[in-house]
């Protein structure tokens, strides 16, 4: 409080001074040589109404008040620090001395001022320097250990860099064999498509292996189709034994291989046909279907496989015709109609005519049959009408062949010596 009054009555002068300026000219004219009038006379024609001085005496008398206040906290901290025993006696000195303290400053605190004004400044400035040196000093140690931190990241940055050059220079063989490998890689990969390419042409699969040799699998559209696969790796396998420089070795070998799969394959056609011709040929109305006309036509490449086959289907059917002959002869059809033939025996020409109609109806059937199995072309032959035979084929010769033997023996069990004594008669 004893701080700000100097200040209040210097600005209580500021407002007064205006008025007594003019008064001061004219009072003090006679006396402008006097000192301490013409310093008064600055004083009081001083303007204190801009911003800047405002703010100037307002800075010095909110530092003269600090200053008191540090004071007085001085005083009262080395007060504090005195005997117990004193305190009573000291609080009865103070007393007094503040009061008289307070009573002197409003006097003494604005002379003291004006004049230890610029010491008290260059010790706020010294003081104010001494901070901005405690902190620059921190912000130097700060940046020091910047300075430590960024040096141990540059030695560990230039060993990384180091140690980068080595693994390069270690590596740079690797890299090369590795180059080499992939290279390597690449013509084992072209090599193996032309390897997988020259097989699925020229070698059967797993499938059409199995499907013609395994004696579980059926004769088939599967099994004729791996067949033909094998006919078709044959015929391109010729060209690898016509080469310049003479037959390749793959080419004899996939020959050889090709070779046992088709007599396996025709051995296979051979015991289905004979089985199927043993099952089926015994029923008077054989059926043929369209696995048996392709399995004959496959044999027709082999004609000794072809031949033992058809040998087995002539005495199966012999052998059937020569039953339902006999059938036809003693018992009848189901039921006993028609009636056996024999039962007409005592009429000569009855008994030949109804064996011929039936020996003309089996000829006929087996001819039909024959020629199914043969795919033999009837030219749309109307039923009753003559055959012609413009030149013999070996579908022809098959078949008429297989006729006698089919017929053959049909006429054992008739009753000649009745038939030549009817004639003779």
């Amino acid at each position: 409080m004893a701080a700000v009054k100097p200040s209040t009555s210097i600005l209580s002068r500021s407002s007064t001074s205006s008025s007594l300026a003019s008064e001061s000219r004219l009072s003090t004219a006679p006396q402008a040589k006097n000192p301490v009038s013409v310093r008064l006379y600055k004083v009081l024609s001083s303007n204190f109404d801009d911003n800047a001085t405002k703010e100037a005496l307002k800075t010095l008398s909110d530092l003269y008040v600090t200053l008191k206040a540090e004071e007085h906290n001085e005083k009262s901290s080395l007060s504090s620090h005195e005997d117990v025993e004193n305190e009573g006696h000291e609080d009865m000195i103070r007393q007094p001395a503040v009061v008289a303290l307070d009573e002197a400053v409003h006097g003494e605190s604005a002379a003291q001022a004006r004049r230890h004004m610029r010491k008290d400044m260059e010790n706020k400035l010294r003081q104010g320097s001494e901070q901005f040196l405690e902190a620059f000093g921190d912000v130097d140690q700060k940046l020091d250990q910047l300075q430590q931190h960024i040096s141990a990241m540059r030695l560990s940055c230039d060993e990384a860099e180091n140690q980068l050059l080595l693994t390069t220079d270690s590596s740079k063989i690797l890299l090369e064999r590795a180059g080499s490998l992939r290279q390597e890689r690449q013509d084992v990969e072209n090599k193996k498509s032309v390897v997988t390419a020259f097989l699925a042409r020229y070698t059967l699969t797993e499938q059409e292996n199995e499907a013609i040799i395994s004696r579980d699998e059926p004769v088939g559209p599967i099994f004729f189709a791996a067949m033909d696969r094998t006919e078709a790796i044959r015929d391109d396998c010729r060209i690898l034994m016509s080469g310049e420089d003479g037959p390749m070795q793959a080419g004899i070998d996939i020959m050889a291989s090709t070779s046992s799969s088709l007599e396996q394959g025709y051995e296979k056609i051979v015991r289905w046909c004979s089985h199927e011709f043993r099952q089926k040929g015994r029923e008077l109305h054989f059926e043929v279907t369209a696995t048996m006309r392709e399995a004959v036509k496959r044999l027709r490449k082999r004609p000794e496989l072809l031949t033992e086959v058809l040998s087995i289907l002539s005495q199966t059917r012999q052998t059937t015709l020569m039953s339902s002959f006999t059938t036809a002869l003693t018992r009848g059809g189901p039921s006993g109609l028609p009636r056996p033939i024999e039962l007409h025996a005592h009429d000569p020409l009855r008994y030949i005519g109804d064996i011929f109609a039936w020996v003309h109806q089996a000829v006929a059937a087996e001819r039909e049959l024959l020629e199914t199995l043969f795919q033999a072309a009837n030219h749309r032959r109307m039923v009753g009408s003559v055959r012609i035979f413009d030149g013999k084929s070996e579908e022809e010769d098959w078949i008429q062949e297989l006729m006698d033997l089919c017929v053959e023996k049909l006429c054992m069990p008739l009753k000649v010596s009745k038939i030549i004594r009817y004639v003779v008669n």
